[in-house]
């Protein structure tokens, strides 16, 4: 008796749980197709996909198994099939451009040092071993200008730096200005870099992060909110910029948004994306090593493996992508990116 109420109660629980799930997922399609990051709660949600979708890979089996309803069992296959298509195809279906030796081919490196998390002799043994051609990297402070940039000089006799932002290169950099998208404080670079006998514009970037942030809806009431009106205003920005770019270009950095965001969606109107045409995986790239203690009290975890991918290496048409890959940690929450571009003349 007592293990048939169990298994009623089981099966109860299962079928109230994935009802619930499934509900909830056609919910959210339905709020995207008609807000999108108009409203928050979508753009939230967005953050954590493909995560929110994995427990569709098991529904088939519940229900079988435990639900056995006929049209639940048909929908969940259907469901099952298509996100197993659209992983293979989003993620694990890599089209880079094989080289065939003629072509100018150029190596990218961005990392987001994270401030005094990642040490100057890390940064020193990351670009020896990559031996990238065009370094952009933010959240940099003195040490690293006073320590590790002195020793690279001789490799990247070309740098250019403000603030908490710069820009090391092997080729010539002809021109740099600072920028401040959407009006903003944070400081963003261009260069025109001459590759080749060819000028190329880099852009050295990084967004306003969103964040959960308080929002007075009622005169009586507050809710948290996920904010990201800045960050949009900044990529906007950007987005009108590389329209008016006449030469090829390249944009690196840490853009604070995923690949499910409208704000990529912007932004791939006038980009591609190396790691998305030549990566393989999700690319995750932060955040890498944060203290648990945060969320649990007195916890002594650490996040070892990073939830979204945040950092990007993009380009225009005259590129095409050979590689793309996220590199090891070496100390901050960000992981390295390097992609290898190959210039298409005709562009």
């Amino acid at each position: 008796m007592i293990a048939i109420k169990f298994c009623q109660i089981l099966k109860l629980g299962t079928q109230i749980l994935a009802y619930a799930y499934s509900g909830f997922i056609v919910l959210y399609f339905l709020l995207r197709l008609i807000f999108w990051d108009s409203f928050w709660l979508v753009g939230f949600v967005s953050t954590f996909i493909p995560f929110i979708f994995l427990p569709i890979l098991i529904l088939p089996l519940l229900a079988f198994s435990i639900i056995k309803k006929r049209w639940f069992s048909i929908i969940s296959w259907i469901a099952c099939i298509f996100l197993v298509s659209w992983l293979h195809l989003k993620y694990f279906s890599p089209h880079a451009l094989r080289s065939n030796g003629s072509q100018p081919n150029i190596r990218i490196l961005s990392l987001n040092s994270s401030w005094h998390k990642t040490s100057s002799q890390n940064l020193v043994k990351l670009i020896q071993q990559q031996q990238p051609d065009i370094i952009c990297l933010q959240e940099i402070v003195r040490r690293h200008t006073e320590k590790a940039f002195p020793r690279l000089q001789t490799s990247y006799p070309y740098q250019v730096y403000a603030q908490s932002v710069a820009i090391l290169s092997k080729y010539p950099i002809l021109f740099s200005e600072n920028l401040h998208l959407a009006g903003h404080r944070e400081i963003q670079q261009r260069a025109i870099i001459q590759i080749n006998q060819q000028e190329v514009v880099v852009y050295n970037i990084q967004v306003i992060s969103p964040w959960i942030r308080p929002q007075k809806i009622l005169p009586f009431l507050t809710i948290p909110i996920y904010d990201y009106t800045k960050r949009s205003a900044e990529i906007q920005d950007l987005v009108q910029r590389l329209q008016k770019e006449t030469k090829p270009f390249i944009v690196a950095g840490d853009f604070n948004m995923t690949d499910q965001s409208q704000d990529y969606h912007y932004l791939r109107t006038v980009m591609q994306d190396s790691f998305q045409t030549s990566g393989l995986g999700f690319g995750l790239t932060w955040p890498h090593g944060w203290e648990l203690s945060f969320l649990i009290k007195n916890s002594t975890s650490k996040l070892n493996y990073p939830l979204f991918r945040i950092d990007y290496i993009g380009y225009s048409k005259h590129w095409v992508s050979h590689s793309s890959k996220v590199l090891p940690t070496i100390g901050s929450d960000h992981l390295p990116v390097e992609a290898e571009l190959i210039y298409l003349k005709s562009g």
